[in-house]
């Protein structure tokens, strides 16, 4: 381009050129026409200035957008080939790239931050200065407090600074201002730009043993289940067939008694195959059916089922979505709410239910006015209850779906008054 401006002042140069060797031409005559050779020179090197300058600030401006990663500008197409049109076609493709890139780090960014968020571990990342950089949504459930006053917030001014060690890894019994429990700390190193940092991860050993509890229990009642009804089957179908015998036999006061003896057997093993069959659903509980769905009609199908009964929904306008299976949880709200009634017993306060969502987790509490809990340590345990018809296999249920959602169900006396209080804590993660 400034290659065919300096070349439209040629013919002007030669004409000056030939101008001052031709001796016909009068001294006024060359100097008029030098003058105007000069002043056209001049508006061809003005000409030539302001492209330039055109051009060094179109260029710094896209190297200046590309500096603050503002990949929205783009150089003009430039109509003549050349190497400047080559320099606009690289610097355009330059910033396509990285604005590729740049695309690919945010997606990628929101896959590990909805990752980091909804695994069991609590996680929390702090520079070499010693600056929280990040925290997960388990690690400010534990230091109760939201993301904005964790980051950039000193690790020292934490209860965090007391727990760590040389070794990286230790077991300690904590109160966290969010939870109480049995936690392994873990630490580990990583760098950023080149500085290093500290990435601290704590588990909660409470709920890991739970798992394999859980899974202690279903192995023995599958092997439980098994056993038993393989006697009780033949047990019962003996027991018949010798009635049928004793049918057809002369009736006596000892064939009676005989059948009858039978009668309670057989009545007694159907019983006992029927209350294992009710224990094996511990072991065969079937996986979630997970769907987007309105916590709202949640709440109002479990109302609905409590028609007759003293139960209230606190903030029943709350209305919002969560993902996890509606049949699941719904069961586990009514035993909640079942249990709940029988605690309160004839108590003129209602069972309260409310719900909110907090830090990436749905909460449903169901609160009653019974006695309270008066042996939490057995609350989980299968075939345990306090009733004299109960089963023992409700709250284990409960606690089973909880965990397949990835959540968790916590039982507790209230601080005030007396009851109980149930937080069933599922994430709300909607797809």
């Amino acid at each position: 381009m400034f290659f065919s401006v300096l070349f439209s002042a040629i013919p002007v140069i030669i004409l000056l050129f030939l101008v001052f060797l031709n001796d016909d031409l009068s001294l006024y005559s060359k100097v008029g026409i030098a003058g105007f050779c000069f002043v056209w020179l001049l508006a061809v090197a003005a000409s030539v200035r302001e492209k330039f300058v055109f051009h060094v600030r179109t260029l710094s401006n896209l190297i200046e957008a590309i500096r603050t990663e503002d990949y929205s500008m783009r150089g003009s197409r430039i109509r003549d080939p050349g190497e400047l049109a080559e320099l606009y076609q690289q610097i355009n493709t330059l910033t396509t790239q990285l604005k590729e890139v740049r695309e690919e780090e945010f997606e990628l960014s929101n896959l590990l931050e909805r990752i980091v968020n909804q695994i069991n571990v609590a996680i929390v990342a702090c520079d070499n200065e010693g600056n929280i950089r990040l925290a997960n949504r388990l690690a400010k459930k534990l230091l109760d407090k939201p993301s904005e006053k964790l980051v950039d917030k000193k690790l020292q001014d934490t209860v965090l600074q007391g727990l760590l060690s040389e070794d990286g890894s230790q077991l300690i019994d904590f109160e966290f201002p969010g939870a109480t429990g049995r936690w392994q700390v873990n630490q580990q190193q990583y760098r950023h730009h080149g500085k290093p940092g500290k990435i601290i991860f704590i588990t909660d050993l409470k709920q890991v043993l739970s798992e394999e509890e859980i899974s202690a229990w279903q192995r023995l009642i599958r092997v439980i289940a098994h056993e038993v009804n393989n006697s009780l089957t033949p047990i019962i179908s003996i027991c018949q067939t010798l009635g049928d015998h004793l049918d057809m036999l002369e009736s006596t006061p000892e064939s009676a008694d005989s059948k009858e003896g039978l009668a309670v057997i057989e009545e007694r093993a159907k019983g006992l195959r029927d209350f294992i069959s009710v224990y094996a659903r511990i072991a065969k509980l079937p996986e979630p059916q997970k769907i987007n769905f309105s916590v709202f009609e949640l709440l109002q199908k479990v109302k609905r089922f409590f028609v007759n009964e003293s139960v209230e929904i606190l903030d029943s306008s709350a209305d919002f979505k969560m993902f996890g299976d509606p049949v699941h949880l719904e069961q586990v709200l009514i035993n909640l709410i079942k249990n709940a009634l029988e605690a309160s017993g004839s108590d003129a306060y209602p069972v309260e239910i409310s719900c909110q969502s907090k830090g990436g987790l749905v909460e449903f509490v169901v609160t009653d006015s019974g006695k309270g809990i008066s042996n939490p340590a057995n609350l989980f345990v299968p075939f345990y209850t306090t009733k004299d018809k109960g089963a023992g296999i409700g709250l284990t249920l409960s606690r089973q779906i909880a965990a397949k959602h990835g959540g968790q169900l916590l039982l507790e006396n209230r601080a005030e008054g007396s009851g109980a209080v149930a937080r069933l804590q599922i994430p709300i993660t909607v797809s």
